[in-house]
């Protein structure tokens, strides 16, 4: 049996530091830190937050690259004004780890919750390193998407004491309850646990009702987190969750594995759907609130629904009409639909299509979607002067330089009016099939995590295709897309790490600006 370490005391006087290792200027504020926030707040506990977005010095630690800037060199996305974003309230931060440690030393934590992405992960431990030994009065607990699928390997660093596997609304209040009252903790389902020389790894409690959920609660956040780039613009923006999980079966996601765990161990539906009544008490508190000027639909894929669901939620949200985006497939997208986006105001869909071969795609990503349907998605989102961007990845088990091609020229294939054309570097994400995938293979060893720093570039030692190759194909890839062919010659030497390509990527990036933005641009204003 394994009890609290903490002597009993009042919620009041039980200290919880909500640690948030978020990469530079990178993503929102996330739902999963305010659900918390709101939930330990109902419960009276002592909270304070450590939100690691505005330092610029994070690279300082073990991370390389700011992903952001890196997307913007790459033509993936706009241009943003950094002048503007100063002027909403985001104030730039030097000196992480030295604040790291006052806010620990100052607030005194007896628990700190640490919510960890892979790129993350390692940021949250050099912080935590940071604070000397005798200073490390309080109980970590990590969660998230990382955390849930390597529990096992993330328990057995010396600055982690419990970890927690799938959904934390109830599992966090119950450990925080267990901590502050003196009580029992190796019982607490979702929690593996660290204790006395025993790991203690407990079943999984049913998914939770989502519509029972606490309204995310981000006051501890800085004014500014509520701003962010989007097509060259700075926008006053907050996340709506209307689903959670993905019905589709994506090889290089985690969403469909807990899908299969959770049906496993507790028998439950991990793909569920909020209520209408739910998302309108939820959109008029954060409209009330936060006053946003954008919404981000937090989504896998946020047209997963029937027609009738779509027609329920486009009837809810024509009442606010707040310029919205969203992540989406292909198959999702009709004239219908199109149709109702427009009555809702949408700004931009991002529409995955992952890869260019259709066998490839269908073999190795399970994602059998024919060409013709996702060409007809962006046509579709043309036709309704919709801002798109055509996402895909590179790098991934077996690939070769002509099957990255032939995503180059499939996205070649796509109207011109589409906003970007994003590559992303594959990472082996822990839950996936791709994962196992690629350790079975030998071209990656299993211990491996995916830091920012690999995840900007390649992981996989593959025989068919150099890391390096992927990462020079990566820093062009928008380039070819829209360049003529006749070009590619110039961008093949852009694709180089030196004094010559980067001379060649600058100077062919400015023609891109100049040329290949500028119906964008036209097309943006109609949506302003």
């Amino acid at each position: 049996m394994l009890k609290s370490p903490f002597k009993p005391r009042n919620p009041k006087d039980f200290k919880v530091l909500i640690f948030y290792p978020n990469l530079h200027m990178s993503a929102l504020m996330p739902q999963s830190v305010g659900i918390f926030t709101a939930l330990l707040k109902r419960e009276g506990y002592s909270l304070d937050l450590f939100d690691c977005t505005y330092y610029q010095d994070i690279d300082s630690l073990t991370l390389g690259k700011n992903t952001n800037e890196e997307k913007v060199e790459n033509r993936n996305v706009h241009k943003y004004d950094n002048s503007e974003w100063h002027e909403k309230g985001v104030k730039p931060k030097i000196g992480i780890v030295e604040d790291f440690k006052k806010k620990v030393q100052t607030f005194q934590p007896d628990l700190i919750l640490v919510s960890v992405l892979e790129s993350t992960y390692y940021l949250a431990i050099d912080l935590l390193k940071s604070i000397p030994e005798n200073q490390r009065n309080y109980k970590t607990l990590f969660g998230g998407v990382f955390a849930t699928y390597a529990a096992d390997k993330i328990i057995k660093n010396d600055l982690v004491d419990y970890v927690c596997r799938g959904e934390g609304e109830g599992a966090v209040v119950e450990m925080a309850k267990a901590l502050c009252t003196g009580g029992r903790i190796d019982q607490i389902k979702n929690l593996t646990i660290k204790g006395e020389g025993n790991i203690y790894r407990n079943g999984m409690r049913a998914p939770v009702d989502i519509d029972s959920v606490p309204i995310p609660d981000w006051d501890l956040f800085e004014e500014g987190s509520l701003y962010r780039p989007m097509q060259g613009k700075i926008w006053r923006a907050v996340g709506f969750e209307t689903q959670r999980g993905c019905p589709y079966t994506c090889t290089f996601c985690n969403s469909p594995s807990n899908n299969v765990e959770y049906k496993l161990e507790t028998g439950g539906k991990f793909h569920r759907k909020k209520s209408i009544e739910r998302m309108r008490k939820e959109l008029d508190f954060l409209v009330k609130k936060y006053d946003p000027n954008l919404i981000y639909f937090v989504v896998d894929t946020f047209l997963a629904m029937s027609n009738r669901e779509f027609d329920e939620l486009k009837e809810l949200y024509s009442d606010y009409k707040i310029p919205f985006w969203m992540n989406t497939r292909a198959e999702t997208i009709n004239e219908y639909r199109a149709a109702g986006l427009e009555e809702m105001n949408m700004l931009r869909m991002n529409i995955g299509i992952e890869h260019g071969n259709y066998d490839y795609r269908r073999n190795y990503l399970k994602r059998n979607v024919k060409d013709e349907v996702q060409i007809r998605a962006f046509e579709i989102a043309a036709e309704h002067k919709y801002a798109s961007c055509a996402n895909s990845i590179i790098g991934m088990p077996d690939e070769t330089r002509d099957l990255i091609f032939d995503t180059i020229n499939f996205v070649r294939k796509l109207p011109d009016s589409i906003d970007a054309t994003g590559a992303f570097i594959f990472a082996p994400y822990h839950g996936t099939p791709l994962r196992t995938l690629a350790i079975e293979k030998g071209y990656i060893k299993e211990e491996e995590i995916c830091s920012l720093s690999n995840t900007s570039a390649s992981m996989l030692s593959m025989p068919t295709i150099s890391k390096e190759e992927i990462s020079g194909l990566a820093k062009v890839f928008s380039l070819y897309t829209k360049f003529p062919k006749e070009r590619w010659s110039e961008i093949k030497i852009a694709e180089k790490n030196d004094d010559e390509g980067n001379k060649m990527m600058e100077k062919l990036g400015v023609e891109f600006d100049n040329t290949y933005r500028q119906f964008k641009a036209t097309a943006l204003d109609l949506h302003d």
